[in-house]
């Protein structure tokens, strides 16, 4: 059975961060139309508001789903953000530029129609239209065998987040590659802009605090394959 990557990790300190199986995110630069050969142009997505970190400028990516490779998932992510295809790109390295310790993951599984009856406990807010994230919030809902507790979420979906405390590490790994040149771009809604920025004017961006703390091992290495 393939384990999904949907989900939360729960640090130590309670903070969440979206992948149950760690994240990764592609370094996509290009020399051509570059002022300097040695400040490519790098790929960075400004993240929408509703994201975590939204408002901030970092690379896409996104959560590792069951079965792939931090590479993949990065150019996945990156064509699903972006419309950039696996085909344009060349990977060159990967390196792991984050590590949290957690105390548990909560693992993303979809309500099955039988489920729905657990939301009996709500039906007074579900027929008169209210804001059910709220009712949620204030009465829980935990399912009687694996003890996760129903979500409503993005889609009007719901699903339940399943407890796992035997993950204990999470990751995010930036996977660099190459472009041929500066290639056309096709947001989605998890971008609020997607810009091919000069390597040294990326601090000028609104970074996201953790890219920017990897920015100087990253340059680096970069620095070893151009």
């Amino acid at each position: 059975m393939t384990t999904s990557g949907d989900g939360f990790a729960i640090g130590e300190d309670g903070s969440r961060r979206w992948g149950t199986l760690g994240a990764a995110g592609l370094f996509l630069f290009t020399t051509e139309g570059a002022d300097s050969p040695l400040s490519p142009l790098v790929l960075m997505q400004h993240r929408a508001t509703w994201t975590n970190r939204g408002g901030t400028w970092a690379l896409p990516g996104g959560a590792i789903d069951g079965g792939e490779t931090p590479e993949q998932a990065a150019v996945r992510e990156t064509w699903e953000e972006t419309g950039i295809r696996g085909a344009d790109l060349e990977v060159l390295d990967t390196m792991v530029t984050c590590r949290v310790p957690i105390d548990h993951v909560e693992r993303r599984q979809n309500f099955s129609e039988d489920d729905l009856k657990y939301l009996e406990p709500i039906s007074d807010v579900l027929g008169a239209g209210g804001d059910v994230r709220k009712a949620l919030r204030e009465r829980p809902i935990h399912h009687p065998q694996h003890q996760g507790y129903a979500i409503f979420g993005l889609g009007g979906t719901y699903w339940w987040a399943v407890p796992d405390h035997t993950v204990k590490e999470w990751t995010y790994t930036t996977v660099l590659a190459r472009a041929s040149r500066a290639l056309e771009l096709d947001p989605t809604e998890e971008s609020a802009d997607l810009e091919w920025r000069p390597l040294d004017r990326l601090e000028e961006l609104n970074l996201m605090p953790e890219f920017q703390a990897s920015l100087p091992d990253v340059k680096k290495q970069l620095g070893k394959l151009i």
